[in-house]
């Protein structure tokens, strides 16, 4: 029975049983985990460079990759993921997964058609190193072009055993490139 500001009295009748509560995602809709992968849509915004740093460390870590390896692998996705921030327009994706138990594949995609390539080497320079830097700690670099833009990748050992070999021809696609 409810009583209305007038003072009448009405009686309501009950109210439908209460719906289960919605289901719930337990991350943010922008990312998704599996296992052993990892998948990231990014905003074109450099603040997001450290949250793809953080979530890389995290899935590393919870995939039990040594520290030494992960810290690198960390390093590279944080050079990728800034370069496709800062040169390539379109969304930014990041995908990260540990292949075999044994190595580590990073994809950064962006919706820019153009290959990234190393500025030329100047000491004093702040920046222009980063793809040099993936490439020496890399074990396997590469880009392809797609409909969308490109994808930038590495791979990296991060266990002894069971290391598939490498495809390419040349581990570091990037040094002595001419640019």
């Amino acid at each position: 029975m409810t009583v209305n500001p007038a003072g009448a009295v009405a009686t309501a009748s009950p109210s439908p049983p209460n719906p289960p509560p919605p289901r719930r995602r337990t991350g943010p809709p922008d990312v998704h985990t599996a296992p052993c992968g990892l998948a990231l849509r990014l905003p074109t915004d450099p603040a997001v460079v450290g949250r793809a740093r953080r979530t890389a460390a995290g899935a590393l870590r919870c995939w039990g990759v040594p520290d030494t390896a992960a810290d690198d692998i960390v390093l590279m996705v944080d050079e990728l993921v800034t370069n496709a921030i800062e040169h390539a327009g379109g969304p930014v994706w990041l995908r990260l997964w540990l292949r075999r138990g044994c190595c580590v594949i990073c994809q950064v995609g962006d919706g820019c058609h153009e290959t990234p390539q190393p500025r030329p080497g100047d000491p004093d320079a702040e920046s222009g190193r980063g793809l040099l830097l993936v490439a020496a700690l890399a074990d396997a670099l590469g880009t392809r072009v797609t409909t969308t833009g490109k994808v930038t990748w590495f791979r990296r050992r991060v266990r002894d055993d069971r290391i598939p070999a490498p495809r390419a021809a040349s581990p570091h696609p990037f040094i002595g490139v001419d640019s």
